[in-house]
């Protein structure tokens, strides 16, 4: 790990703090029923998602570190739910609906790539 970088320069940090930035705006368009539901949870889970990443970057321990990837992967999945569930209760339109698709499928990316790495270090 370069100790010139922090966890807020990796993309996968960066990635979920601008998706928190984008569903932050849009939640408050949406109607009052869904925003303290779906929008509100949405929010909770993209802030647990950067205070679980920034654990697994800093911790040391492989099998910690691992456990908390794989949290990630969980919480990742739940913001999906939510946000197909909000474009399906028309909280959502189809158009930020892939767009926010699409940035949770490229941070999926990121932390499969992640999880490799961490399962390839040589600390196992």
């Amino acid at each position: 790990m370069d100790h010139n970088i922090t966890v807020h320069d990796t993309p996968i940090f960066q990635a979920t703090y601008k998706l928190y930035l984008a569903w932050h705006v849009h939640c408050q368009l949406i109607p009052k029923k869904e925003r303290f539901a779906i929008g509100q949870k949405t929010e909770n889970l993209l802030l647990e998602l950067m205070t679980i990443i920034v654990a697994a970057y800093h911790t040391k321990n492989l099998t910690l570190k691992k456990e908390a990837l794989f949290r990630v992967n969980t919480v990742i999945e739940c913001v999906k739910i939510l946000i197909r569930l909000a474009k399906d209760v028309k909280a959502l339109d189809q158009r930020l609906y892939i767009e926010y698709e699409s940035r949770l499928q490229e941070m999926g990316k990121m932390l499969g790539g992640w999880i490799r790495q961490t399962q390839n270090s040589p600390n196992k």
